[in-house]
């Protein structure tokens, strides 16, 4: 069970990851798309659905680039989308350029 806290404005704290998508492994990199069980929530969250889909923006285990540059985070962490838009408005913290593959709405918010 791997915890993550949500790195958007949607209202989410914290989320569980209930399912990857598109992998075969049990591990989920930055860019991959998952589906979250909602742990903790502010009262400004106005999300219908219980089990949003997200994309993983950050993680603690350390990714490598095909250049030999190693990134790794503090927290593990997810934004919130649906129909392949972003919901909520800001995102917090830093993104790789890893991500811009999974959403495109998502690149043209950050990059």
């Amino acid at each position: 069970m791997s915890i993550l806290r949500c790195g958007d404005s949607s209202g989410i704290v914290k989320g569980c990851i209930i399912g990857l998508g598109r992998t075969r492994h049990g591990t989920g990199k930055i860019g991959d798309r998952i589906k979250v069980s909602i742990r903790d929530k502010t009262a400004e969250c106005t999300l219908a659905n219980k089990t949003p889909r997200g994309i993983i923006i950050r993680r603690k285990k350390e990714t490598v680039r095909r250049d030999g540059m190693m990134f790794k985070f503090d927290e593990n962490s997810f934004v919130v989308i649906a129909n392949n838009k972003l919901v909520a408005s800001k995102i917090r913290g830093p993104v790789l350029l890893e991500t811009r593959h999974a959403c495109r709405n998502l690149a043209s918010r950050i990059f």
